[in-house]
């Protein structure tokens, strides 16, 4: 059986931090410490937490919840904060970048209120241009004569030097290979700053639309460019969220929230399954995300289905590409072992609910989740 009391401590503490942690952020220390020995408590009551329904219904529809805005936005301002500073840094470097937000944070589908944030810095002259050009004329000649490659090395070379420089108190980690990992003295979230160049496609070229665009970031041990769209993928998961009433950010979320809350046996199996294939997998439930948002619950049991049914047929499951189609979702035998993982904490999740709301029954129905509501 599911402890329920246990996650929605669990899930308050993700979203809010310890209640030690709020105090000591909210007061000078000896307040604070008088504080923790009475007692109190300063983090707020959500809407979750204050639903007259049994546990496991707090928890589940908590867990589909979006982390609050103004800690969303802390996030946001800080990954700016840095991405700003490097910026100006990087152009009294000769180099020419800008900045965009992406992963978790950028979609609003991070569980962490303290949750970290993923900044790219983009050369901006030349860029990558798909063949053959939609119009030939379309682009003035490049006014850097270095390989494309070398000023995405140059980028990360300079930044690694510039942000210890800039941010002293700052714990700056340059041992990834994508990323630049930003911790502790004056930040308040973590950031993770992503050297990249752009990639402009057919597709971009012919519509102009960002989202079409693509880019590529730096790979620093095998220094070599790595091609995504996140901005498709964003474009692509807000509008599907939109023609559902927000309902696949639920399940994102509720999926997310359920690993986080695993075993750490079930855990590191379970997390070969990253955030963007979590989307892609939800992205899939297709018109079983059409439910009002007062039978959010109901998402439980067609999430249950849908996991069951990858799952279970290996055939269907190969077929699925990540929404910006650049791939295969389950392109690893790992993430296969992470869908049965997930699969079978939704199934229990579905029958812990189902017990909590009708005690006396032995069995499962799923049209007692699939039919109730909650206001």
């Amino acid at each position: 059986m599911i402890d329920f009391d246990k996650r929605l401590k669990s899930l308050k503490e993700r979203r809010q931090g310890t209640r030690e942690r709020a105090i000591y952020e909210a007061m000078d220390s000896t307040s604070a410490n008088r504080a923790i020995l009475r007692g109190l408590d300063v983090r707020k009551s959500e809407s979750f937490e204050n639903l007259n329904e049994v546990a496991g219904v707090k928890y589940t529809i908590g867990a589909m919840a979006p982390v609050e805005q103004q800690s969303t936005q802390i996030s946001i301002d800080e990954g700016n904060r840095v991405a700003d500073s490097l910026i100006k840094s990087l152009l009294n470097n000769g180099e020419s970048v800008t900045k965009r937000l992406q992963g978790s944070v950028a979609l609003d589908v991070h569980i962490k209120g303290h949750s970290d944030v993923d900044i790219l810095i983009i050369v901006t002259n030349p860029v990558n241009i798909e063949l053959p050009r939609v119009n030939p004329n379309g682009y003035l000649p490049a006014t850097d004569s270095r390989d494309l490659i070398n000023i995405a090395r140059d980028v990360r070379i300079k930044s690694e030097k510039i942000l210890p420089s800039n941010f002293p108190k700052v714990e700056v980690d340059s041992t990834g290979n994508k990323s630049i990992a930003l911790k502790g003295g004056s930040l308040k979230r973590k950031v993770d700053i992503v050297p990249a160049i752009w990639f402009d496609s057919t597709k971009y070229q012919r519509s102009g639309q960002e989202h079409d665009r693509g880019i590529k970031i730096y790979h620093k041990a095998d220094h070599e460019l790595l091609l995504n769209y996140p901005f498709t993928h964003i474009k692509m998961i807000n509008d599907r969220d939109t023609q559902f009433s927000g309902n696949l950010k639920c399940v994102i979320r509720l999926m997310k929230n359920m690993i986080a809350d695993m075993p750490d046996y079930k855990k590191r199996t379970a997390k070969k399954l990253s955030s963007y294939d979590l989307a892609a997998i939800a992205f899939h439930m297709n018109a079983d995300l059409n439910v009002p948002q007062y039978m959010r619950l109901s998402l439980v049991e067609k999430m249950r289905a849908h996991l069951s049914l990858l799952n279970s047929f290996k055939s269907y499951r190969d077929t699925l590409n990540v929404p910006d189609g650049s791939r295969k979702i389950f392109n690893t035998d790992e993430k296969a072992e992470a869908l049965d993982i997930l699969t079978r904490e939704i199934t229990n999740l579905a029958t812990a609910i189902y017990n909590e709301l009708e005690p006396d029954k032995v069995g499962y129905d799923s049209n007692v989740i699939l039919s109730k509501s909650v206001f």
